[in-house]
């Protein structure tokens, strides 16, 4: 939390410089790598991610791609190419392989036509990084699993993948996954706590890597977490953000709360809107995110309520972090917790829902334009965020928005990667010689890996809404 407190101001100010760079000229960083495993990429089955295609040469822009078999769009997974000018990618999830290979045509403006062959795996491979846990940065993470992967030759060993806390192309819930090829299918973690526990098992492949890489976490390290010593784990800083309360634009909600007045509305000792300046005779209806959600612990700890009192809804434990679509929410007297970071990414950067419930249709919801982010859709829906001592959760307008400097440091935060302790390292995030799992975090998580020095990687994380944080690669 300190960190964050030390850095914010800086931080944002790196937020509003790299957001002038434009999605288009990141975008272009983007495909400057080679394509996943070179021009005929291979790609695991069930998680997100995305590669780059061959592009149009000459001034001549894509007009279209296809695919034999089709590109798949359903329960199993639904993958959707994304056009900028003469590139192109395909991003989402593939079903498992079968058919395990598909011919992807790139048609382009000029008549010419481009071909790869695309190659589907059941699933990530032992040597692969490969994460689980939190909503609130998964999008990121998916984004850094196409960006890190892109850059990397045909010979590298190990890919970064991340599977995302519900189910991309259903929304559901505790589904089964297969997080390494050689692995047990597990129930899908679903948030930072549940990604943890999954971690902290250590439970390896048949080959001997642990199946479970890292942990997305948006929650510091709990009294309840393994220490930071042999045989626990390291919270490694990766960005930073802030948390404030949302509700309806049509609300009886005053625009400010203090945190001893949301401390109230979610302790159950104030239930009123009149009793907190807003409009008497409405109830408040508090709600909070399911219970293994890295937001609902961080927020409840920074209003100082250890646990919420019986009027607060998770909706049966079914209510996702971060979103305003769900129906529960379309209430003028619901209150709501929400990650800034995450807003900012999904009203300014991310692609409308095809519905107003955001349910994917033929496993897709939304369709990214080539200048917006590929993962993640705009599920804000028309909820808004509000002030704490009456002071704004965001600056600046447009893609230039960022969270505010002067919001109070309670309510700022760390986004962390959780990774076995290792011994053999100065930081102890598992590198070469790894003897916890097998697989070289080093170069992704480090203070000198990919997401804190790769200006792709940082670009990234402003068009997510996240901040690019000095103590990146810390950890504790």
């Amino acid at each position: 939390m300190r960190n964050v407190r030390m850095a914010i101001a800086g931080a944002a100010a790196t937020a509003i410089a790299l957001s002038m760079v434009g999605l288009s000229t990141a975008a272009q960083a983007q495909s400057a790598g080679t394509a996943l495993l070179g021009s005929d990429p291979t790609v695991a089955a069930g998680v997100e991610t995305a590669f780059n295609l061959p592009s149009c040469s000459g001034g001549a822009t894509v007009s279209s791609v296809t695919s034999s078999p089709a590109l798949p769009n359903g329960a199993t997974g639904a993958v959707q190419p994304v056009i900028n000018g003469s590139k192109s990618k395909l991003a989402g999830d593939w079903p498992p392989p079968s058919p395990s290979t598909y011919t992807v045509t790139v048609h382009c403006s000029s008549g010419s036509t481009l071909t790869a062959t695309v190659k589907v795996t059941a699933a990530p491979a032992n040597s692969d990084a490969v994460g689980v846990g939190s909503d609130t940065i998964q999008n990121i993470m998916d984004q850094f699993s196409a960006d890190y992967n892109a850059k990397l030759g045909a010979t590298a060993t190990t890919h970064l993948y991340s599977w995302d806390a519900t189910n991309p192309n259903t929304g559901a819930i505790g589904d089964t996954i297969q997080e390494k090829i050689g692995c047990s299918p597990i129930a899908r973690p679903d948030g930072s706590s549940a990604g943890i526990s999954q971690l902290i098992t250590f439970t390896k492949s048949s080959t001997g890597q642990l199946c479970t890489s890292f942990a997305r976490s948006s929650r510091p390290r709990s009294p309840s977490d393994p220490p930071y010593a042999a045989g626990g784990v390291a919270f490694v800083n990766l960005a930073g953000d802030a948390v404030t309360w949302s509700t309806q634009a049509v609300t009886n909600a005053p625009a400010s709360l203090t945190p001893a007045q949301l401390a109230g509305i979610y302790n159950c000792t104030i239930t009123d809107w009149g009793q907190v300046g807003g409009v008497s005779g409405q109830p408040i209806h508090a709600f909070i995110p399911q219970s293994g959600s890295g937001t609902a612990k961080f927020f409840l700890s920074a209003i100082g309520v250890a646990t919420p009192g019986s009027c607060v809804s998770s909706a049966n434990n079914t209510l996702e972090e971060n979103e305003g679509v769900n129906p529960v929410l379309h209430d003028p007297n619901a209150i709501f917790p929400y990650s800034i970071g995450k807003y900012i990414s999904q009203k300014f950067f991310s692609a409308t829902c095809s519905n107003s419930s955001c349910t994917p249709t033929n496993g897709i919801a939304c369709t990214p334009s080539g200048t917006q982010n590929l993962f993640g859709c705009n599920t804000h829906g028309t909820m808004v965020l509000k002030q704490i001592n009456g002071i704004a959760p965001t600056t600046g307008s447009g893609k230039k928005t960022v969270i505010n400097s002067a919001f109070p440091a309670t309510f700022q935060r760390t986004l962390f990667a959780v990774v076995p302790w290792d011994p053999a390292t100065a930081d102890h995030i598992p590198g070469p010689t790894n003897p916890v799992g097998g697989v070289n975090l080093e170069s992704i998580f480090g203070a000198s890996g990919f997401i804190c020095k790769n200006t792709v990687a940082k670009t990234d994380l402003v068009h997510y809404g996240f901040l690019v944080i000095p103590t990146c690669g810390l950890t504790s």
